[in-house]
């Protein structure tokens, strides 16, 4: 918004006088209405609402007053208009309350609108409304713009009423425009929503947690309650599992080669979320529950829409080579008359449900309007590998008739905009309800409220039909199949009325669109990548952690300038988000830029990157640390020694120890002591599947006393942690 609407608008709502208030039929006289919003003048004119409406002019949207008269008037040109361009608003009087107005400002709203839009985390957006939207238009992502962001994803929920949507990057914004562009309502298709403008600013600072965990089977899945950037290290009851153990999806770490039945521990260090926060170590106890056989033959129901079959399945397929051709692998056969297709996965046109898989029989017809004729699929099996029964209907296939129709538009600037030129390239996006085909005039009309009677002329020649990538992930898929890239010059933050001509619009069936498609769009602005911040005080910006590679309890953290004692104050740093634990020694070693830790014996439990954190640490001349902290990755080693727990008697010569944790190691044990009712004996020891066998020269008796001392043994576990020294008997 230029500072001449601006202005324009702070003097057109600086006018004395009351409100009057007759009824709720229509909006106050002396009202302001700026895009979505409207303000009675006495709120608008309040200094400490200044913010609110100076946000309000800046996220977008034409300007009108209402003055003291009931007359509507056009904040851009001046002149008179009717009631009838007032939008849908939400209208804030005198002292603050929120009232609901419908369009043209004649009853209070009862049709669906947008109510808020809500930043949850880093990659998660939740669009909410007061009533249900119709599920299918509402997942249509081009119908969701945040200035600077590619939406991927948009889930409704169940009840209608909330629409997530997931970004293709992290989600930092600072007064971002977000635009929500009218939405089809669930009660009544033919009625759309309003445009839903306003501001975000957001970056997401919390660490995931866990925020639930299913095991059954042989497998266990945690949720995070945000998706993840990487899982850091995970430990199955201490022990680190390697990469093929276990998979991280979005925000799903999957771990498999579980038994049923079966308590774990797992442990989790130094998670990374979408905006990079690390999580402190997470532990997660569960059981695993036994699998239920599925013994159940998959069922099948099917429609016909034109010449599309949809076919939905009672449960998900599994995958096979039904045609021979190993490259790609199919779910079921499907034979319309004697034309054969296969169910693959570009079937499946919803990724959140894959028993649903809808067929395009049009080459069947040929050059007929209309065929009566059989379907049958076949050879489909559920996960479980249950084989399903044939199934076999009569189906007419009517040929699409019917032109495609626009669904939706939406705008991205891609360059920064110079209003001196027209050779920017931005683009505008427009979304059908089918893929389609244009080949033809694009005009500008209106901009900014601005009749151009000899607009700029757009030739559009996009004639492949297979829609375009619009959040840039190497897939077409959803909506997308249906969207058209446009390439033109936008200036930011602009309203626009395009035409395209009559006859440039094909659907794949060959319809064409017999008169001119008249459609609005909206920009926004170009974001740039923010600046850096200059340091302070932080850790050396190359290799600022080093772990001792022959004491993991050891390691050093080196700054980027000496610092004062400061640095070796076990009190200004936390350790995986908890204080050092006692007995943690620090001290300053080859000068005062490096500090050496050296941790107690038992106070890691797993191994994983640690987050380290320093704060209050002061350099040599007095400087503090960039935004009050430095963090740093530690990657350690667990360090708990293993404690023998018990002896098990094999036979009269052969026993074994068990210990805390499974022992390593291929050289021969030393510093372990065997006796016999009080008395060393001679015996041969070995490690044996991560225990101590011990096989004596001589016979024992079942009522004799068994000793075992440990002192000074080389016997460690697999991260190198010595046995403590100790005695034990059975």
């Amino acid at each position: 918004m230029n500072k001449k609407i601006t202005s324009s608008v702070l003097a057109a709502v600086i006018i004395a006088g009351t409100t009057s208030f007759s009824a709720f039929a229509a909006m106050a006289n002396g009202t302001v209405v700026i895009g979505n919003k409207a303000f009675d003048l006495a709120y608008a004119n309040d200094v400490k609402n200044l913010t609110e409406i100076t946000n309000a002019i800046i996220a977008g949207g034409a300007v009108y007053i209402k003055d003291f008269q009931g007359n509507w008037i056009d904040n851009t040109t001046g002149l008179l208009v009717n009631a009838s361009v007032i939008p849908v608003v939400v209208y804030k009087n005198a002292d603050g309350i929120e009232t609901n107005f419908d369009a043209k400002d004649t009853d209070i709203v009862t049709t669906t609108s947008v109510t808020a839009v809500n930043a949850i985390n880093a990659k998660t957006l939740e669009v909410k409304f007061n009533k249900a939207v119709d599920a299918i238009d509402a997942a249509i992502i081009t119908k969701y713009a945040v200035a600077g962001m590619d939406i991927t994803k948009a889930v409704v929920s169940e009840d209608g009423k909330t629409v997530t949507l997931t970004t293709k990057t992290e989600l930092k914004v600072s007064n971002a425009k977000v635009t929500v562009s009218p939405i089809k309502t669930k009660s009544d298709v033919t009625v759309l929503t309003a445009e839903f403008n306003t501001l975000l600013t957001f970056a997401d600072t919390t660490s995931a947690s866990v925020k639930s965990v299913a095991a059954k089977g042989t497998t266990a899945v945690i949720t995070f309650d945000e998706p993840m950037q990487n899982e850091g290290t995970v430990s199955l009851d201490g022990v680190q599992l390697s990469g093929t153990q276990y998979t991280l999806v979005d925000n799903m770490l999957t771990i498999t080669g579980l038994t049923a039945d079966k308590s774990y521990k797992v442990d989790i260090i130094g998670a990374t979320d979408a905006a990079g926060n690390i999580s402190n170590p997470m532990a997660v106890n569960f059981t695993v529950d036994r699998l239920v056989v599925d013994s159940s033959k998959p069922t099948v129901t099917s429609t016909v829409n034109g010449t599309e079959i949809t076919f939905d399945f009672s449960e998900e397929l599994s995958k096979q080579n039904l045609d021979g051709n190993a490259s790609i692998e199919e779910y079921a056969k499907v034979t319309v008359g004697t034309s054969v297709f296969y169910l693959t996965d570009a079937q499946i046109k919803d990724t959140t449900d894959k028993t649903k898989f809808t067929v395009d029989a049009v080459s069947v017809l040929a050059s007929e309007k209309f065929i009566n004729t059989t379907v049958k699929i076949e050879g489909q099996k559920d996960l479980a590998l249950n084989a399903g029964d044939a199934f076999e209907f009569n189906a007419t296939l009517t040929k699409d008739s019917t032109p495609a129709t626009l669904s939706s538009t939406s705008t991205k600037m891609l360059v920064a905009d110079d209003t001196a030129v027209n050779t920017d390239k931005d683009a505008l996006y427009l979304t059908f309800n089918e893929p389609v085909k244009i080949n033809g005039a694009l005009t500008l009309k209106t901009k900014n409220g601005i009749v151009y009677t000899a607009g700029t002329v757009t030739n559009v020649n996009e004639v492949t039909g297979a829609g375009f990538d619009v959040d840039a992930n190497g897939k077409i898929e959803g909506a997308e199949l249906n969207t058209i890239k446009v390439d033109m010059d936008l200036d930011s933050n602009s309203a626009y009325t395009f035409e395209l001509a009559a006859g440039s619009v094909s659907d794949l069936s060959g319809n064409v669109n017999a008169s001119v498609i008249a459609f609005n769009a909206s920009s926004s602005i170009f974001q740039t990548s923010p600046g850096t911040v200059t340091a302070s005080l932080a850790f050396a910006s190359t290799t600022p952690v080093v772990v001792d590679p022959t004491n993991s309890k050891v390691f050093t953290v080196e700054y980027a300038t000496n610092v004062t004692t400061s640095a070796t104050t076990a009190f200004n740093y936390t350790l995986g988000g908890k204080a050092l634990q006692a007995g943690t020694e620090l001290q300053f070693v080859d000068g005062t830029k490096k500090v050496r830790f050296t941790l107690p014996e038992g106070s890691i439990t797993a191994n994983g990157n640690y987050g380290l954190e320093a704060k209050n640490v002061i350099d040599a001349i007095g400087n503090t640390l960039k935004d009050g902290k430095a963090t740093a990755q530690v990657p350690l080693k667990e360090n708990v020694a293993p404690v023998a727990s018990k002896i098990i008697v094999v036979d009269s010569k052969n026993f074994t120890v068990d210990f805390s944790e499974l022992l390593v190691g291929n050289t021969t044990p030393s510093g372990v002591i065997v006796k016999v009712n009080g008395t060393v004996v001679t015996a041969v020891v070995t490690i044996a599947n991560g225990k101590l066998a011990i096989k004596t020269t001589n016979d024992y008796s079942l009522t004799d006393t068994i000793t075992v001392e440990l002192k000074a043994t080389n016997l460690a576990d697999g991260n190198g942690n010595i046995v403590k020294d100790a005695a034990i008997s059975k």
